[in-house]
């Protein structure tokens, strides 16, 4: 041991040196790339000091307990400890600092911090002067605690002792409350100002505030003004959660659909910091947003009704009925139904099974008429009702009576006329009405606005006569573009009166295109995709832009889809065996979990049940996803296998991907085998090392 220390000095000696060096000639320093991860050890190596610094500090209060030989010898390698962690920690946090730390904060926990490994590094030469050498670790101990708090602060931020205590108070938020204030604000301290603040702005950017977000950082402008696709905020987030310019860092709160949401559609209005909810339109996109989503959030009373048995959940799922719990901890339910052709009323009677728990229902463009409102009425929790593009009439309205706890009525494009106003007034929770594309004129609406001051009746937009402006474009009623041949496409505006001239040829429609008058079947005529073209004018408007959809074949619908391993970003993204199967295919948002089932090390392994095995299978396709940073296939291989009995597989078709660079050709990938009538498929489609790949969708045909 003793043979050792000279080493062990010269070593201490030396480093000290390097980092008198390194403070001297620090604003000439640039850190290589392969140096970084040593300066971002500093915060784990930091403990070291502080707690042999303690330590050190205790055993000499009580040396007089101990044997004097002892003392010495474990008072002496623990001085030699304490100076060598407390330089290496200097020296690392030194690196670290020249990352783009640079604040008030940063510059006193620097200072502090580099003082502090002098003064350590004076008790190995005063050690043999005990009076001095008791002054010095003192001043050692002061110095670890005050250089601490501003590190805390660096880390967690100046307010983190207190943060549970001021977090308790909560602001007063209410309708003339900006919306930056009341929800963007929060979540940006939440979830991305540890990092980006005052003290500790990473990559130059402080989002404490808006005039400091204003500024931006040093890759630009954090989000750009009615643009949320191209802002940099939104591409970040977007980005898989192992990409190491994913924000927030893996390991950090992660931002929630309903966040993301909330940020798109704020941007998009515009990044207003001083709009607030009571200065936006009654149509406003962002206003319905925080009405349905953020203030409805804050409202809501617990459930006091039982949670539905997983297993009727599960039953009540098909490829045409989506039923989900409102959040993993109540046990409030939601259900849509779509197709149009393929609706059957058993769909709606089986709702009975959970009429306790279900409190948002959605039946638009579906051919429900007056006589299924009565099974609809005995669902006494309801709180939304989607009843757009429906055939029902004022008569079916008036057998909602039963649903006191209904908040929120959607009637658009349906048959109603001012007699509804009587079955409106019956239903006391009521608080808003959407009633574009009706039969109500101005004079009825303002009737029932004056007959029903409590309620916000919803007209969609109305439109200022001296302005001549340009139409939006026609719209598609219903999300699901994948439909069988035959199925019912129907066309819609949020303005009455709108004319709208489509082609179902994919060519550009124009004044003798066919006018759009009332749902229409579409005939897939053998083909996998259609494009229905249109676009709407109105007399003192101008025209809109032509808008294309794009429809794809159903194929054979499985009877239940099972996916092993949920994918990267299941945490936060839903469910991929939904995704896989909801019925949409979306080529925008890559990345974004409302579309993607995402995966980079573990395969993608989707278990697909027929329920009978007399259908001749010989085609499996699947819809990715490729992200524009991707210049080779993300895909290494797909293989389809086949089982009689969910246990015995046989591989029948393994298809190579690897090294693949046709990146149109990777958007829908086709495995093509010999007809086959099994009852189960397994399909896993495996990524290539470190790359992600991403699907919306499955068929078979």
């Amino acid at each position: 041991m003793k043979k050792g220390i000279p080493v062990f000095l010269n070593v201490l000696f030396f480093l000290h040196v390097l980092l008198a060096f390194l403070v001297l000639f620090e604003g000439y320093l640039k850190i290589p790339f392969w140096l970084q991860p040593l300066g971002r050890m500093h915060p784990l190596v930091l403990h070291f000091p502080v707690a042999f610094i303690v330590l050190l500090a205790v055993l000499n209060l009580f040396k007089k307990q101990l044997d004097p030989v002892s003392f010495q010898k474990i008072n002496f390698t623990l001085v030699l400890g304490t100076s060598f962690m407390t330089v290496l920690a200097t020296l690392m946090g030194l690196m670290l600092s020249l990352e783009g730390y640079d604040s008030e904060t940063m510059t006193f926990h620097k200072w502090l911090g580099i003082a502090l490994c002098f003064i350590v590094y004076a008790l190995v030469w005063c050690y043999s002067y005990q009076k001095v050498f008791q002054v010095v670790l003192y001043i050692g101990v002061v110095g670890v605690v005050i250089a601490g708090h501003y590190g805390a602060s660096l880390t967690h931020g100046s307010d983190f002792i207190m943060q549970p205590i001021t977090a308790s108070k909560k602001a007063v938020v209410n309708e003339n409350t900006p919306i930056y204030t009341a929800y963007v604000a929060p979540i940006l301290k939440e979830k991305c100002t540890s990092c980006h603040n005052p003290q500790k702005h990473k990559g130059d950017l402080d989002l404490t505030t808006i005039e400091a977000i204003v500024r931006g950082g040093e890759n630009g402008d954090v989000w750009l003004a009615h643009n949320a696709d191209k802002s940099l905020f939104l591409n970040r987030v977007a980005l898989p959660l192992e990409d190491e310019e994913h924000m927030p860092p893996e390991g950090k709160p992660q931002l929630t659909q309903e966040e993301i949401e909330l940020m798109q559609t704020w941007i998009d209005h515009g990044a207003d910091a001083q709009i607030s909810f009571a200065q936006l339109q009654e149509v406003d996109t962002l206003r319905t947003l925080i009405a349905q989503k953020w203030m409805k959030a804050a409202e809501d009373a617990t459930y006091t009704f039982d949670f539905a048995s997983a297993e009727t959940i599960e039953e009540l799922n098909n490829p045409y009925r989506t039923v989900v719990q409102k959040a993993p901890n109540s046990p409030a339910i939601e259900v849509a139904i779509f197709g149009r052709a393929a609706f059957q009323e058993s769909y709606l009677n089986d709702l009975e099974k959970i009429k306790e728990q279900l409190v948002y229902l959605n039946l638009a463009n579906l051919p429900v008429e007056n006589a299924h409102m009565n099974t609809i009425g005995k669902l006494t929790n309801l709180e939304h009702l989607v009843l757009n593009f429906t055939n029902i009439d004022a008569d079916g309205i008036a057998q909602l009576n039963t649903c006191r706890k209904l908040q929120t009525v959607s009637l658009s494009g349906t048959a109603i006329d001012l007699s509804v106003l009587e079955s409106l007034k019956a239903l006391a929770g009521l608080k808003e009405v959407f009633v574009w594309n009706t039969q109500l004129t101005t004079k009825d609406i303002q009737k029932i606005r004056n007959e029903l001051p409590n309620v916000r009746i919803n007209e969609g937009y109305v439109p200022n006569p001296e302005e001549v402006l340009p139409l939006t474009p026609p719209i598609l009623v219903g999300e699901g573009n994948i439909i069988s041949s035959g199925d019912t496409i129907s066309l819609g505006h949020k303005m009455t009166g709108v004319t709208i001239k489509y082609t179902i040829d994919g060519s550009a429609p124009d004044s003798t295109s066919t006018t759009f008058k009332e749902p229409f079947s579409l005939d897939l005529d053998g083909k996998r995709k259609r494009i229905i073209r249109a676009y709407a004018y109105k007399k003192g408007w101008l025209p809109s832009e032509p808008v294309s959809y794009e429809f794809y074949d159903r194929g054979f619908v499985p009877e239940a889809v099972q996916v092993e391993h949920p994918g990267i970003l299941s945490s936060y993204t839903g469910e991929a065996a939904k995704i896989l199967t909801d019925n949409i295919i979306n080529s925008e948002k890559i990345g974004y979990s409302k579309f993607w089932a995402t995966y980079k090390t573990n395969p993608l392994v989707a278990i697909v049940d027929f329920s009978k095995d007399s259908l001749k299978i010989k085609e499996v396709v699947l819809s990715c996803g490729i992200h524009n940073k991707q210049k080779k296939s993300p895909l290494k291989f797909v293989e389809v296998y086949t089982s009689k009995n969910k246990e015995d597989w046989q591989l029948i078709k393994n298809e190579n991907f690897a090294g693949e660079n046709d990146m149109e050709k990777l958007k829908e990938i086709s495995v093509q085998f010999l007809p086959t009538s099994e009852r189960y498929f397994k399909i896993v489609a495996q990524p290539v090392k470190k790359e992600t790949i991403r699907v919306n969708q499955l068929f078979f045909f």
